[in-house]
């Protein structure tokens, strides 16, 4: 799919189109944002602590960070990527133009790419450091990503009704959910579908121990500065329904053979397999996907 993309832009900060000149400049609030080969930085002016976090994060990690090897970033993310070749790719069928937000190391991007090289994918994040370890990861699986945008899900630079799919994996709880689903609505077209694989579900109870210095995202957010949001199904749906989405399925992915990076979660999700899908809904924290179309009588493209 041929498209310049620079015509469907606006500006992170003040939803102003953006104009083509030598660079890209926002004439409202007088912003110009450089442009790079398959490259664009726009980010809102004003960045948190949160985000800068991220940032260090994809710097510096030694694992999946920008000096380490693509392999590297690739096999941290395999019970991942098995889940989504195994469960979720048979059941796709992509085309037009495809979002991925919160992409990390953009191997999703880069599968999809790979699976359906006639859509038009843009690949995004917060931080512009784990652009660079997508491309580097897209280079090496030699999927050619159309574009790789620094932004934020909150403040997402594109015009209305501009994307086909727009997909997530273990995104939106890093978010500020109403903000980003929001978001989300605007720039999909009528009949568009969100996928996120990843999320968490949480009764509220167990989401105070679950983020606290003895649950694994809460330790995670007290050591790297990130955030680790924990919502309930109800929430979840909640989140979607207000945003305007006409149909919002969230599915257990509770499956212990893709859960093997840690040996707890492996445990956890080796017990709750064997328990009826109700009470895991109503009493325990599970992954779940989250399946939501814009508009009642959208197209198909997952059979649940």
């Amino acid at each position: 799919m041929n498209m310049n993309i620079y015509e469907h832009l606006i500006c992170p900060d003040c939803q102003t189109k953006l104009q083509m000149h030598e660079h890209l400049i926002c004439e409202s609030c007088g912003r110009t944002f450089s442009r790079g080969d398959h490259f664009l930085n726009l980010l809102p002016a004003s960045l948190s602590r949160v985000d800068l976090a991220e940032e260090c994060f994809w710097a510096t990690d030694s694992r999946e960070g920008v000096k380490a090897h693509p392999l590297l970033g690739l096999l941290v993310k395999s019970d991942f990527m098995l889940y989504f070749h195994e469960q979720i790719l048979p059941k796709l069928r992509l085309q037009g133009k495809i979002l991925e937000i919160g992409s990390g190391s953009c191997w999703l991007s880069s599968i999809i790419k790979l699976i359906f090289p006639e859509t038009y994918v843009i690949t995004t994040d917060v931080a512009p450091s784990a652009l660079i370890k997508g491309a580097q990861i897209s280079k090496f699986l030699n999927a050619r990503i159309d574009y790789f945008i620094a932004c934020k899900v909150e403040h997402l630079p594109f015009e209305n009704n501009f994307f086909d799919y727009i997909i997530g994996s273990s995104i939106l709880h890093h978010t500020c959910p109403p903000e980003a689903i929001h978001q989300i609505f605007r720039v999909l077209k009528n009949h568009g579908t969100y996928i996120g694989i990843g999320e968490l579900a949480i009764p509220r109870t167990l989401s105070l121990l679950w983020g606290s210095r003895f649950g694994l995202p809460g330790r995670r957010e007290k050591e790297l500065g990130v955030k680790e949001g924990n919502y309930s199904f109800n929430q979840w749906k909640k989140f979607f329904d207000e945003a305007g989405f006409d149909e919002v399925k969230c599915n257990l992915e509770k499956d212990p053979q893709y859960k093997h990076y840690h040996w707890f979660i492996s445990f956890y999700y080796k017990v709750i397999s064997h328990l009826p899908e109700l009470l895991v809904r109503r009493c325990l924290a599970s992954s779940i996907m989250i399946i939501a179309k814009k508009r009642e009588h959208a197209t198909d493209v997952m059979v649940i």
